[in-house]
């Protein structure tokens, strides 16, 4: 019976331990999934596949690449379940047909491409060498990574790529009816102010930025028709002065790229500036009280490290007690992209408007 007892533990033990062993290399060879889903947006592989399912040969024939590799990278897909395969030919999930085909209007590809792949993928070894104190990349923040046109231009190509799906959640979350005009601090492609703009015929917005970052998103508005409703200011949102006349502070994406002094300057910056009865709105990357999660929330804050030095994996409770020490009322906290990002809304003390 003993003997028995032993047994089933030992068993137990080795069980215990496969599943430990994949759970780690999962996570060691999680690049490699990246890199295949960088691959098969590059080829166009989803796009190919939008209309209808097909075989491997003439998926080679209308990529015009080899069918060996093709093959590998097929399989590999199936396997992270951005595609499927009856035994035959191959078709997008549900997942990939709606996010990854350039022609719908949720594609989020460029962003994939042009910011994580492009930028931040190729920089994350440095980040070891930030961890290991060494000098050069403590300097980095925004203003020195978005140091040239192109790469400026990518990143905020890519960033409004990515902004639009969850700009467009938050219009349709928020009822905005009541404020004059939204100041979108650090709000790079304007993706937000644009979505908000939309749904509120009575808001004008002001996005403020980096120079070069500004630069960018003056294109993106002209390509949209709302420069009449949109305007764009540039400085450094942390000491330079911010266009007057908002209701409405949105910071989306910016507290997380703060270390806990200049997060703190910020804020009091904000109550200051804001009218009573003003709001201020932060969607950011943020940490779950107890830092278990959410999982992609912290390898985003992590991957951030390559162009933020300053980068912080601040809980919910960490920001909501800076926003009280602040000044502001009534700061309520929610999830908002799910598994990723948070959604914290504050008053400034008047007669609350609700948001």
């Amino acid at each position: 019976m003993l003997q028995d007892h032993e047994h089933s533990s030992k068993e137990r033990a080795e069980v215990e331990g496969d599943d430990a062993i994949r759970s780690i290399s999962a996570i060691a060879y999680g690049f490699m999934g990246s890199q295949a889903l960088f691959a098969a947006l590059e080829l166009g592989l989803f796009t190919s596949l939008s209309d209808e399912p097909c075989e491997l040969e003439a998926l080679a024939e209308k990529l015009q690449m080899p069918s060996g590799p093709l093959s590998v990278l097929l399989s590999t897909c199936v396997a992270l379940r951005l595609l499927t395969w009856d035994g035959q030919r191959y078709s997008n999930s549900p997942a990939a047909q709606r996010f990854l085909v350039r022609t719908t209007r949720s594609y989020v590809g460029d962003y994939y491409l042009r910011q994580i792949s492009s930028l931040i993928y190729s920089s994350l070894p440095q980040v070891r060498s930030l961890l290991r104190g060494e000098s050069e990349p403590i300097a980095r923040d925004y203003a020195s990574t978005l140091a040239d046109p192109w790469t400026t231009e990518e990143f905020v190509r890519g960033q409004h790529a990515g902004s639009l799906g969850p700009a467009i959640l938050l219009s349709r979350s928020l009822d905005i009816s009541g404020f004059s005009q939204l100041l979108d601090l650090g709000g790079g492609s304007g993706a937000f102010a644009i979505e908000l703009v939309k749904r509120s015929s009575e808001l004008s917005a002001v996005v403020f930025d980096l120079p070069q970052v500004v630069a960018v998103t003056e294109k993106i508005l002209q390509e949209t028709g709302l420069t009449g409703r949109i305007t764009c200011a540039s400085g450094d949102l942390r000491s330079d002065p911010w266009p007057s006349g908002a209701d409405l502070i949105l910071m989306s994406y910016i507290v997380s790229c703060y270390d806990p002094t200049t997060l703190h300057t910020v804020l009091a910056r904000t109550y200051d500036y804001l009218p009573p009865d003003g709001q201020l709105l932060i969607h950011d990357f943020a940490i779950s009280a107890d830092r278990s999660g959410p999982r992609n929330a912290a390898l985003f804050l992590f991957g951030q490290l390559t162009v933020s030095a300053q980068t912080r994996a601040y809980t919910t409770d960490e920001l909501k007690t800076a926003l009280q020490e602040a000044g502001y009322h009534q700061v309520t906290v929610q999830p908002f992209i799910p598994d990723l990002t948070f959604l914290i809304r504050a008053y400034k003390p008047g007669s609350v408007k609700s948001v």
